[in-house]
């Protein structure tokens, strides 16, 4: 397995430099799901601009997501306004997948 890049911790970085460095194990179970039906009624989206992976996007004015990449904050669950309506639901991945941090 080839060596992760490597920041100069010394010198500023951007989230999207920080997060490319993190490894992610896919897992064939999903620990995200979304009900994109309840996601239409929603006009303002937090998802989309709480999430520093951006799993969450608008494809054709449509919510698409793709857990692959997922930092495993959760912040998408929490900022749901129809939170409680299983819009997003999210859990930590199985044991050994999901995100292993490289840096900082």
């Amino acid at each position: 397995m080839p060596e992760p890049a490597k920041l100069d911790p010394s010198k500023a970085v951007s989230v999207e430099d920080r997060v490319g460095l993190d490894k992610f194990e896919f897992d064939e179970e999903p620990f995200i799901t979304v009900d994109t039906a309840i996601c239409r009624t929603c006009e303002s989206k937090p998802c989309l601009y709480v999430c520093p992976a951006k799993v969450y996007r608008l494809e054709k004015g449509e919510l698409v997501y793709n857990v692959e990449g997922c930092i495993e904050m959760g912040a998408c669950a929490v900022v749901c306004k129809h939170l409680g309506k299983d819009a997003i639901r999210w859990s930590y991945p199985r044991g050994s997948h999901g995100v292993e941090f490289r840096f900082g």
